[in-house]
């Protein structure tokens, strides 16, 4: 599931009784370890692969896992942006580039 969609599942888990953690645990390791990917994905250890997502401490998911939806940087590959702009913050700052013009009668 991607985007938004993904947060409302989460929301829906939530509802159904899980605590947040129990939630972000579904998200995150549980299916990673079911596929066979839990030794590399799905939490934050020494030698697994290190994409992640950062929020402010005020909007932490485990307070309210509606507050999965208030990203603050996306990391992904050692490269670090502001989910607002989507601008790259590190390992160099960069804004994002532009992207086509999607309105010409070309298209």
């Amino acid at each position: 599931m991607q985007g938004i969609g993904y947060h409302w599942e989460m929301g829906m888990l939530g509802q159904g009784g899980l605590t947040p953690y129990q939630v972000l645990y579904a998200c995150t390791l549980a299916p990673a370890k079911v596929l066979g990917f839990g030794r590399d994905l799905g939490s934050l250890e020494a030698g697994k692969l290190a994409d992640l997502i950062v929020y402010d401490a005020a909007d932490s998911p485990l307070d309210d896992i509606a507050n999965s939806q208030r990203v603050k940087f996306v990391m992904k590959d050692g490269r670090m942006w502001d989910a607002a702009t989507m601008d790259q913050v590190l390992p160099t700052a960069q804004p994002l580039p532009a992207g086509p013009v999607l309105n010409t009668p070309s298209l």
